[in-house]
């Protein structure tokens, strides 16, 4: 028995990389989107989902990654524009937009089974956080910043995983905790612009906030990066939640 827990602490320490901030993220852009679903779409999605929430299931498509059958899905989580060009379907990698009209077409078919929906309403739900995040509308010669190399108060990392998790990470919050300190902010008045938009809305967005991600000099970066960059993760990450509510509210009406 002891060697059993042994192991199974091993197997979990091993695996909590793999589930630190990217759930957090992905789980508040959710738990922004419930609060602001129409009741219909609340009772459409439940025969989806069942019992599972949006935050809930918000990073089933990060963690299918490792299903070698998902293998394909791997370039559905980014697009590439750019910096002096418009996006151009299947110029460059990533296919999010394309994937992103596949499964509002699939929600909204009626001949479309259970089976599919769910998988569909799980990587929209992603999809929409994940396009929110500028770097992952990247640029051509750095892989959305992963190719950067960074300091993170003294820790190695790379620019794309600051924006994926430390800026996060370095509120120490729950996402319940950080969705509630959010919504205290919202301006009421920018929720019924905001479920207007549509994808390409804020693709064009990200593209242009990403010149922002960039401004740093050196290769180490502490507070001022911090402090710089909170107001505008915590505007993506608002945006996305409300954003993924007018898109259900608009599928499930």
């Amino acid at each position: 028995m002891k060697i059993l827990l042994q192991l199974l602490l091993i197997s979990l320490l091993s695996i909590q990389p793999l589930m630190a901030w990217g759930n957090t993220g992905h789980r508040i852009v959710g738990k922004v989107a419930e609060t602001y679903l129409t009741g219909n779409a609340k009772t459409q999605i439940k025969k989806i989902l069942g019992h599972h929430d949006l935050s809930r299931v918000s990073n089933w498509a990060d963690e299918i990654k490792s299903d070698p059958n998902w293998k394909h899905a791997w370039d559905w989580h980014f697009c590439t524009i750019p910096d002096n060009e418009n996006y151009i379907s299947g110029k460059y990698t990533g296919d999010a937009i394309e994937k992103m009209n596949d499964f509002i077409a699939t929600l909204k078919n009626k001949k479309s089974s259970k089976e599919e929906k769910q998988i569909a309403l799980k990587f929209m739900i992603h999809l929409v956080g994940d396009l929110h995040q500028p770097l992952h509308v990247g640029r051509k010669n750095d892989k959305g910043g992963n190719d950067i190399k960074i300091k993170w108060f003294g820790e190695e990392t790379n620019l794309h995983s600051i924006w994926d998790t430390k800026l996060i990470q370095h509120q120490n919050l729950s996402y319940t905790e950080y969705t509630d300190y959010l919504l205290l902010d919202i301006d009421y008045s920018d929720i019924r612009k905001w479920q207007g938009h549509s994808t390409m809305d804020y693709i064009r967005e990200s593209k242009a906030l990403r010149t922002q991600c960039y401004d740093f000099s050196g290769n180490s970066l502490k507070w001022e990066y911090f402090y710089k960059n909170k107001d505008l993760l915590e505007l993506r990450l608002v945006q996305g939640g409300i954003r993924l509510s007018g898109e259900l509210n608009r599928i499930f009406k």
